[in-house]
């Protein structure tokens, strides 16, 4: 069975029906001959002989009912035919009829028994597959449904995570010197993702992360566009982060986080 394993499902299942379909002519075909007809038919009907070798012998009836064979005359010299067997006094429909074996009839049996299991088992193996591919339809309806809800809640989760983790970002944007508090605020965007159940790709930097959880979010895509911009210059630039780029990253997080207020 393994074989059949690798053949898809409808190919599985044309063959099987295919294959009940001809054990049922066969058993149909056998059913209406009859065990002596499948095996004991007439069989070939010899070719006639067009050229007499022999001259016919004319039978007459007389009136009593007796019958005499009249013998012609012939030049030829040929042979005569010799006399149809009804004269005689032979019978029409003494032939007797051959029975077939009995074998012939057990071997018809189970034929017949044989092609039942076999049409049996293969309509069961339809009503596996068939079952089995409703189980696995259904499973993936769920899934797509799963998904389907998982990816339509997924805004109002990350919206919900950025704004309730508003002070906590906001702490880190304030403390210690301006660069490290603007790239720390930036990096809190990963938090929050994770926490709204949005993992960050492996392919993904963080900056490429924090902005799909920020448009996953639906915000304000200037102000992202700034504290994305003022985080990429504390994170690469060797000239000074001031407290002038502290209080613009502020102004931009209050704008993302108004943005989101809504939805929150």
């Amino acid at each position: 069975m393994r074989a059949f394993g690798e053949w898809s499902p409808g190919l599985r299942a044309v063959l099987a029906v295919g294959g009940t379909t001809l054990f049922m002519v066969l058993v149909a075909w056998a059913t209406l001959l009859g065990p002596d007809e499948v095996f004991t038919g007439p069989g070939p009907v010899p070719a006639t002989t067009t050229t007499e070798t022999c001259i016919p012998l004319p039978v007459t009836t007389a009136a009593d009912g007796s019958t005499a064979v009249e013998i012609p005359d012939d030049l030829a010299d040929r042979p005569y035919c010799e006399p149809p067997p009804e004269f005689g006094g032979g019978a029409e429909g003494d032939a007797t009829e051959t029975a077939a074996p009995q074998w012939v009839g057990v071997l018809t049996g189970l034929m017949l028994a044989a092609a039942a299991v076999s049409g049996l088992a293969v309509l069961a193996w339809l009503v596996a597959i068939v079952l089995r591919e409703l189980r696995a339809y259904r499973l993936r309806q769920d899934e797509r449904t799963a998904v389907a809800f998982t990816v339509l809640d997924e805004p109002s989760r990350v919206a919900q995570q950025v704004t309730d983790d508003a002070t906590e970002q906001e702490s880190l944007l304030r403390e210690g010197d301006p660069r490290n508090g603007i790239v720390a605020a930036w990096h809190r965007f990963e938090l929050q993702g994770e926490r709204a159940g949005v993992a960050r790709r492996a392919s993904e930097t963080s900056s490429e992360y924090g902005l799909r959880i920020l448009d996953l979010a639906e915000a304000d895509n200037g102000s992202v566009n700034r504290l994305a911009e003022l985080y990429r210059e504390a994170r690469f630039s060797d000239h000074p982060v001031t407290e002038e780029h502290r209080e613009r990253a502020l102004a931009a997080l209050a704008d993302i986080r108004r943005s989101l207020g809504a939805r929150a």
